[in-house]
């Protein structure tokens, strides 16, 4: 995160020399980041907003309509700040309408996501809710990566979750689940996986066929390149992800166009 600092600092003052080790001057210390990310798995409701109010940062998600969440953590100053949840919308009216608000105390070096999930629909059941997760990927070892699960289908259940290498998009593509009834709103623990074409798919807990979640081609990832950045997946060893399970749509809500459950994948820990 130290490096992470310094370089924005740089860009922000737009001042090389002043970062120069060989220039003089009074030296500073870079200021404390902790970083975030937001995921909107609301599925029977209209576009929000998602921005700290207590002070400016571009770490925030705008606009977002059901299924949107960022792959990458942005980072943003520390201390005690509050989120606060917007409809998206250009009438004031509609847009000044708060929908939820988390108040939490973030860390220098901590890497959070925000999770927004559950039915805004009255008499729907789980009720929606925020929460902000401390994530804490793991290094993979040589030749590894990392996967973990964070089940946001809401009205779905507990799900099975399988990890493999089965090509077929239609067949369930391991024989044994990775993990194990994974209830809504939990995140598994990290696993270590072999550099792989994987697919995963989900099952009501206790069942292999039907598949609840489609048979689902992980993202490969790619290498540096051409001054860009390494994108993480899971061919790219180093990388860490987390697999979203999202929900279908509500018929009928602004948030309807998903008729099957799905999933997403966050980038935790770009490759080495």
């Amino acid at each position: 995160m130290r490096l992470l600092h310094m370089g924005l600092l740089c860009a922000f003052a737009g001042g090389v020399a002043a970062c120069d080790q060989g220039t003089e001057g009074t030296p500073f210390e870079p200021e404390p980041l902790a970083a975030i990310r937001f995921v909107n798995a609301v599925p029977d409701t209209m576009g929000m907003d998602y921005r700290f109010v207590d002070f400016v940062t571009n770490a925030g998600m705008f606009g977002a309509t059901f299924r949107t969440r960022q792959e990458q953590y942005r980072p943003f100053g520390v201390g005690n700040h509050t989120i606060k949840v917007f409809l998206s919308s250009t009438d004031p009216a509609i847009a000044s309408q708060v929908v939820t608000e988390v108040t939490q105390d973030f860390a220098d070096g901590g890497r959070y996501t925000f999770v927004h999930s559950g039915f805004m629909r009255s008499g729907s059941s789980p009720v929606a809710a925020a929460t902000i997760l401390e994530d804490s990927p793991p290094t993979p070892g040589a030749g590894k990566v990392g996967l973990r699960v964070l089940n946001l289908g809401a009205g779905i259940g507990n799900l099975d979750i399988f990890v493999g290498t089965t090509a077929t998009a239609g067949q369930t593509p391991s024989a044994a689940a990775t993990w194990t009834g994974v209830a809504y709103g939990a995140a598994t623990p990290y696993v270590e996986l072999d550099t792989a074409g994987l697919r995963v798919a989900a099952t009501a807990a206790g069942t292999t066929t039907p598949l609840v979640v489609a048979n689902t081609a992980a993202p490969t990832g790619s290498p540096a390149s051409g001054g860009a950045d390494a994108i993480a997946g899971v061919r790219m060893a180093g990388s860490v992800l987390t697999m979203v399970v999202l929900p279908r749509s509500v018929a009928g809500s602004m948030a309807a166009s998903f008729t099957t459950p799905a999933f997403g994948f966050l980038n935790d820990r770009r490759p080495n």
